[in-house]
């Protein structure tokens, strides 16, 4: 027999996005006895790549505004720099190019089927290849931007990217 636990707790300060319930069952307290003639069919799971197809209504809303959109600053696990964008993909995605573009920092190529500009650096930046990739990865909170290398294997230095990411933070 299943049974239902407690919701998850967030720690304070942090937050959790999709709190609703995924998988419910429908009029569960009126299925008691199985009936055949009524088959429950269990809803698919929510994709999580940002090449997953958004919902329809997502897809078409109107942007959210971005000083309405919770960005933070802040570090992974590891101390790297990140900035976290609590939305949907596409707006993140837009919202980052934006401001990218009014920054001294240059787009040379996008790919948004990876979540990937392609950018050029001022040396004031201390990188020592000018060359880097601003990745935008879609996580259960939101959307998360990272400064990577330019061959996308390893993030820059945290000092580097930090200096980065803080331009384009201010730009957001």
């Amino acid at each position: 027999m299943a049974k239902e636990i407690k919701p998850m707790t967030v720690p304070e300060g942090m937050s959790m996005r999709g709190q609703e319930d995924l998988f419910t069952v429908p009029d569960a307290d009126q299925r008691l006895h199985f009936e055949r003639r009524v088959r429950f069919q269990a809803p698919l799971p929510p994709g999580l790549g940002s090449d997953a197809l958004e919902p329809e209504e997502e897809i078409n809303a109107p942007a959210p505004a971005v000083e309405n959109t919770r960005i933070v600053l802040t570090r992974d696990g590891n101390g790297f720099p990140i900035i976290m964008i609590y939305t949907v993909f596409p707006w993140a995605w837009e919202y980052v190019g934006q401001a990218l573009a009014s920054t001294d920092i240059t787009i040379d190529d996008r790919s948004r089927e990876t979540g990937t500009f392609f950018v050029t650096v001022p040396r004031r930046y201390g990188l020592s290849d000018r060359d880097a990739l601003i990745k935008l990865s879609l996580t259960v909170n939101g959307v998360q931007v990272a400064v990577l290398n330019k061959r996308g294997t390893a993030l820059v230095d945290r000092e580097p990217g930090q200096q980065i990411l803080q331009r384009l933070y201010d730009s957001l």
